[in-house]
């Protein structure tokens, strides 16, 4: 049965109680990247800087090694090649679009961290693409797009760029009906933070359906 709009509310409350019991450091992160979006918008052209890349890259990759081969690749990109691959976040008009130009810009960031980027300068349009998101989205709709994503040799799901946009779509769509139906101001990356809330719980509390997610330890 799909989400009602008291599940994406827990959710999203799921989520900032998770950020709560985490490092100060992660805290801090957390409470700046919304700030993000209106750093990237108060430029002309709109961009990002060195340091906010550091900042989505620090956010998004939890796992150290991940997080230091992304910032060894953000080091080996000029300011200039940094501001003109951020400023075409502003101009793109598709989601696939938007994912492609970011491809390959910085060595080490992959679809994971193009979608941070993406969703700390646009929330309003892009969500943040997760495992926990995407295993809340299998065991409560079962969408046919989410039976092409790859997973891993444990049967995780392994987002990749082919599956951000559908995913993204999905959000947008499930951020308008929210909006509709509750009068408050839902956005794809709102939703995003809500899905992962309930994905994690449903993987923490071992009720997640098994066709969803691959063996939990």
């Amino acid at each position: 049965m799909p989400l009602a709009p008291g599940d994406f509310d827990e959710g999203v409350r799921s989520y900032w109680r998770e950020i709560e019991s985490r490092s100060p450091e992660v805290q801090e992160r957390e409470r700046a990247f919304p700030e993000l979006s209106q750093r990237f918008a108060g430029r002309e052209p709109p961009h990002f800087t060195r340091s906010e890349l550091g900042h989505i890259i620090r956010w998004k990759y939890t796992d150290g090694r991940r997080c230091k081969r992304a910032l060894d690749g953000l080091n080996r990109v000029s300011d200039d090649r940094l501001r003109g691959l951020t400023t075409a976040v502003h101009l793109v008009t598709t989601t696939g679009d938007a994912a492609t130009g970011l491809r390959g810009g910085i060595p080490g960031v992959g679809i994971g961290g193009i979608s941070a980027i993406l969703a700390a300068a646009r929330p309003d349009r892009f969500p943040v693409i997760d495992v926990f998101a995407l295993t809340a989205i299998c065991h409560y709709y079962d969408p046919p797009w989410l039976r092409a994503v790859p997973r891993d040799s444990d049967g995780r799901f392994q987002a990749d760029e082919k599956s951000y946009t559908p995913y993204t779509d999905f959000c947008r769509q499930r951020a308008g009906e929210l909006s509709a139906s509750t009068g408050e101001a839902w956005t794809p990356r709102r939703v995003d933070m809500a899905l992962w809330g309930i994905g994690k719980r449903l993987i923490e509390t071992r009720s997640v359906r098994a066709d969803c997610v691959g063996r939990i330890a």
